[in-house]
């Protein structure tokens, strides 16, 4: 009788594991930004879909001593885009006679997310 509900506590548990996702990268489009416009001093746009580097999932944090002397150590990592470069990207429906400088926009280019380590000191000025 005790087998069955224990089986079941450990499907959940096992479900829950399988759902959550490590630190992954993919290119998605931003809501809100899709068409991304851009227009000019003379009112003249150019318009394109864009596709950003993403990084999604989640990154081990621990935290240790917070009740002893010396104080706590703390661990706090954040799925990061690991940048290679900056991509410019052509947005292709423009007005005629739009500005050369409407016509593109500059993005952070990336292949790969990794877990990297938040700074613990910032200063807020």
């Amino acid at each position: 009788m005790l087998l069955l509900p224990v089986f079941t506590l450990l499907q959940i548990f096992l479900i829950s594991v399988e759902s959550g996702k490590e630190c992954e990268f993919a290119m998605r489009l931003v809501p809100g930004f899709n068409p991304l416009v851009q227009k000019d001093a003379a009112g003249k746009e150019c318009r394109g879909n864009v596709e950003l580097p993403f990084c999604k999932g989640y990154c081990k944090t621990s935290e240790s001593g917070t009740h002893g002397f010396p104080p706590r150590v703390q661990i706090s990592k954040v799925c990061t885009l690991v940048q290679t470069s900056i991509r410019k990207v052509i947005l292709d429906d423009c007005d005629e006679g739009a500005a050369e400088s409407i016509k593109f926009v500059n993005v952070p280019h990336g292949s790969e997310c990794e877990c990297s380590a938040v700074p613990l000191e910032q200063n807020h000025s």
